[in-house]
């Protein structure tokens, strides 16, 4: 069955039924003119929106309906967690052909709701229309206190410069999925493939971070060495980065040999790994440390924040320094 055969509302309505999530804040949810929702009851409000097409930022025969649903609503989660932040609802607007399978707009929705579940957000409302390429546009609205609110722009120099979990995962699972012939090459192939598909914002551990008092985060989404750029830029900072120091996933380097890559450049410049990078007082190293070996996760000290006349460096395992190589995700 296509969508054209049941129509619009017909559409909306098994939607809803999918996304469907009992809560005491959403006063009216799918169904109205717009969804009616109590306030949030933090000191700021977030608000965050991410558009994904078709061709630009996947490739329907490569991914599945239901992946494609998780990843859209993960990756607009991994801004609110930057921000030190907590999600709370959800709207989603879906440009679909008139011929796609009313199968494959339901697996969709399963995916987003799944993700949206585990991280307690309320998918309260959205659009539909026509359109020859699937896009998908997720706003979603967050919380967060005044005192754990984290900004790209407040790195100090001195600060430690940290990254959660391991990097370099999804950029070469992509690598995989585009050249299949890759799989059998690779033992971590599937973990890989999986870092792409099924990215996990980092939420909890934001919250940990921001509680502990650390100074800039950003979530790793168009390449580690463009986000550290990010936060130098808006802090007027310069920064220093130990490449052998970078946590890189197991099977990049095997990855990167096949590719005729280097393992750094595409853990530097790969993005889609979704997670943290921040800078920290040097004193909350050990801290920020000991919190993420009690919850079982990875955190890695990386670099150093200098005075912006240093500039942004690396160094090599041979103890050179030369200017950090700046490249990643961008639209234009």
């Amino acid at each position: 069955m296509k969508v054209k055969d049941i129509g619009e509302f017909a559409l909306i309505e098994r939607i809803a039924q999918i996304v469907e999530h009992a809560d005491e804040r959403v006063i009216l949810t799918i169904g109205d003119d717009t969804a009616v929702v109590k306030p949030t009851k933090l000191d700021y409000t977030l608000l965050t929106t991410d558009l994904l097409v078709e061709d630009v930022h996947f490739v329907l025969r490569t991914i599945s309906p239901w992946r494609l649903g998780y990843k859209s609503i993960a990756v607009n989660l991994s801004d609110v967690a930057a921000m030190g932040g907590f999600p709370d609802y959800a709207v989603i607007s879906l440009a679909m052909s008139p011929e796609t399978d009313i199968s494959t707009i339901e697996d969709l929705y399963r995916g987003m709701a799944e993700v949206a579940r585990k991280y307690d957000l309320r998918i309260v409302g959205g659009d539909v229309t026509k359109s020859d390429k699937m896009i998908i546009n997720v706003a979603i609205v967050g919380e967060v206190e005044e005192e754990n609110l984290r900004r790209r722009s407040d790195a100090q120099v001195e600060d430690v410069i940290m990254v959660t979990g391991e990097i370099g995962a999804s950029a070469s699972g992509l690598r995989i999925i585009l050249n299949p012939k890759l799989k059998t090459r690779v033992k971590e192939a599937s973990k890989l493939e999986k870092a792409h598909f099924l990215p996990e914002p980092r939420i909890r551990e934001a919250r940990i971070l921001a509680k502990l008092g650390i100074n800039a985060m950003e979530d790793i989404s168009d390449g580690l060495a463009s986000e550290i750029r990010h936060i130098c830029e808006a802090s007027m900072v310069g920064a220093r980065i130990n490449l052998s120091k970078i946590p890189i996933a197991k099977g990049v380097e095997k990855v990167a040999e096949l590719a005729g890559e280097r393992a750094i450049d595409i853990a530097l410049s790969g993005g889609e790994d979704y997670e943290l990078v921040f800078t920290a007082p040097k004193e909350l190293q050990a801290e920020i440390e000991k919190a993420f070996a009690d919850i079982g996760e990875k955190v890695t000290a990386i670099g150093e924040i200098l005075d912006e006349s240093q500039g942004i460096t690396a160094v090599d395992w041979f103890g050179n320094v030369k200017p950090l190589k700046i490249s990643g995700y961008t639209h234009f």
